[in-house]
């Protein structure tokens, strides 16, 4: 199966920032930042919780875990098995193989999904449901779609 993944905004420790999987089909799964959330994971990274150093590089690599943790909980939703290709598009620049170790580790290791090294970072078109749906999602203010899938802090 082939996805495209893609988000909606400009940083993802901003309110609203949202991640969203889609195929060419219906399989629509995404995740918005609330402000709770975000307060908390910021509060713990500056706090010297997580492993990650407290400078620009270190920030970075806390921002790709997080992504990754968020596709890793939307896969899981989806309840597959067998071959995957991902379509990323293109909004973390010169982090392409952090991003690719980190997928691996969790789709492939966690998930048993079969990646076989097919993870592309894209310019997705305008016509795919990921680019339209984190549009979409990260503008709904009262949170109706369907497509949410709910990750606790404790999971992230």
């Amino acid at each position: 199966m082939e996805f495209d993944t893609d988000v909606s905004s400009n940083d993802l420790l901003s309110k609203n920032y949202t991640i969203c999987i889609a195929d060419k089909n219906s399989a629509i799964k995404g995740f918005k930042f609330d402000n709770k959330i975000l307060s908390i994971l910021v509060s713990r990274y500056g706090q010297g919780i997580y492993r990650y150093a407290k400078s620009k590089k270190g920030k970075g690599s806390f921002k790709i875990r997080l992504y990754c943790i968020i596709i890793y909980y939307l896969f899981k939703s989806l309840n597959l098995n067998g071959n995957i290709l991902l379509n990323i598009c293109r909004d973390f620049n010169g982090r392409e193989d952090d991003i690719r170790k980190n997928l691996k580790y969790f789709l492939e290791k966690k998930l048993n999904l079969d990646l076989r090294d097919r993870i592309y970072f894209v310019k997705l078109c305008i016509n795919s449901n990921a680019h339209r749906y984190s549009y979409l999602m990260r503008h709904d203010n009262k949170n109706q779609m369907r497509t949410y899938v709910p990750i606790s802090l404790e999971e992230i």
